[in-house]
């Protein structure tokens, strides 16, 4: 455009700016922005503005308020909407003191907070927890005129139901009903999962009546936060019929529903039943993610359905999902659980085929299973490997490993690696500690060999 001969305004070129951060391509709007300068055109605040908007869209705090810093440098005065997207972004990160401090700032400079700005800062503040500081809030914006809205009750509803705190949750919404400010969906999803945290089961679903009741639409999280509730108190049936009325009403289950339930069979020991609404989601076109996936491997395995497990994990290493070292890890524990060490290795170099490398909980894995055959040279072999492929073994690792030596009577080599152990600062865990007992006790060593795991 520069090169072109036109002469655009700057109006025109802050447009281009604009446009570029909001389709997320704050780079390029910062590239166009110098070219703009060194074709004599000096940003304004609406150029800043749109820069630090878009700076913060994408998480990019520190540009932002670089940016900031230089609108004011060239006296441009930053405006009500440009600190909330500032203090938005350190609140979305978690930095509330830090928003809290640009929201000091703001009022220093004569800048009035909006409604737009309390609701950051409460929900910021309530993400931490920090629920006496929100209401403290909540009052201060009462009293300089400012009225809450549907947004700022529901940010404290759910701030409490996170807490267990369902008496001022209720409280809460009592009041919003007294302001004139009908709860939403939201807010009734909030107190909803607020009872099903605390496993008040009856109170959830009579919350769930008179949101129905009042005309109010349930959503598919409405339905996901109930089921959760009753896989959570171990009523996988009657979370079973909840799926079956979101779907007559309408409401198509996603990933996160049948997540919940396949963990909700798994827990109640109902690994097939899992497997088979694992297999369902295809009916509604879904993808099951990794979650899904690790959930129903590791409650098949642990139900010693090794057979289902194994047929499980090859048809998601052909599908396209894309697997991480955590489901590999869950396979491989249970294939050395059950002393099927080759199996074990050879899933062990897919996965190094695949790219992937072993992190701590691999090494241990592979440790405890040699161990527990006997091969303690190997399980030797891969502490010493931890070390010289940067993964250096912590203090479950030689627990295991000792556990081992310890069961095979090896004492030199115990005492060796608890020598090792009390010079890396690691103790001797539970099982460990019982090991030696039963090891003094039997040993007539034991006073040479409790001196050095003492």
């Amino acid at each position: 455009m520069f090169k072109t001969g036109l002469n655009p305004t700057l109006v025109s070129l802050n447009t281009i700016v604009n446009g570029l951060c909001v389709e997320g391509r704050v780079s390029e709007a910062l590239s166009f922005t110098r070219h703009m300068e060194n074709a004599g055109y000096e940003p304004n605040g609406y150029t800043f503005g749109a820069l630090v908007n878009g700076l913060c869209k994408i998480g990019d705090r520190v540009n932002a308020v670089v940016c900031l810093r230089n609108m004011i440098e060239r006296n441009y005065e930053p405006n009500v909407v440009i600190y909330n997207a500032i203090i938005d972004g350190f609140c979305k990160e978690g930095l509330v003191s830090e928003a809290l401090n640009f929201f000091s700032e703001m009022n220093d400079r004569g800048i009035n907070p909006s409604l737009v700005t309390y609701n950051c800062l409460i929900q910021g503040i309530c993400n931490i927890g920090e629920w006496k500081k929100a209401s403290f809030l909540l009052n201060e914006m009462m009293e300089k005129g400012i009225r809450p809205d549907v947004q700022t009750f529901t940010i404290l509803v759910d701030g409490f139901c996170k807490e267990g705190l369902i008496l001022e949750a209720k409280s809460v919404i009592c009041f919003m009903v007294q302001m004139g400010e009908e709860p939403n969906v939201v807010t009734y999803n909030s107190l909803i999962g607020g009872y099903c945290l605390t496993n008040k089961m009856d109170e959830a679903v009579k919350v769930f009546d008179l949101m129905v009741l009042r005309k109010c639409l349930p959503s598919v999280v409405t339905y996901n936060s109930l089921i959760h509730g009753w896989c959570k108190v171990k009523d996988v049936d009657k979370a079973m019929c909840l799926l079956n009325e979101m779907v007559n009403e309408g409401f198509y289950p996603d990933v996160v529903t049948f997540t919940t339930l396949v963990a909700g069979f798994c827990e109640v020991g109902k690994p097939l039943a899992a497997k088979e609404l694992f297999f369902k989601m295809k009916e509604y076109s879904m993808v099951p993610n990794l979650l899904t996936c690790t959930v129903v491997l590791d409650s098949l395995i642990k139900c010693h359905f090794r057979f289902e497990a194994m047929l499980l994990f090859r048809a998601m290493e052909e599908s396209d999902l894309d697997l991480d070292i955590v489901i590999y890890n869950v396979m491989i524990e249970g294939l050395c659980k059950d002393g099927k060490l080759s199996d074990a290795r050879k899933v062990l170099a897919h996965l190094l085929v695949k790219g992937l490398s072993f992190d701590s909980y691999t090494y241990n894995i592979m440790i405890g299973g040699l161990c527990r055959e006997g091969l303690l040279d190997d399980a030797e072999g891969w502490l010493k490997k931890m070390e010289e492929n940067g993964c250096p073994p912590n203090t479950c690792s030689y627990n295991v490993f000792v556990q081992g030596l310890l069961r095979k009577r090896d004492f030199l080599r115990s005492r060796k690696y608890l020598q090792i152990m009390k010079g890396k600062g690691f103790a001797a865990d539970a099982t460990t500690t019982e090991l030696l007992i039963g090891f003094y006790s039997a040993d007539k060593e034991s006073s040479a060999f409790s001196r050095v795991a003492a």
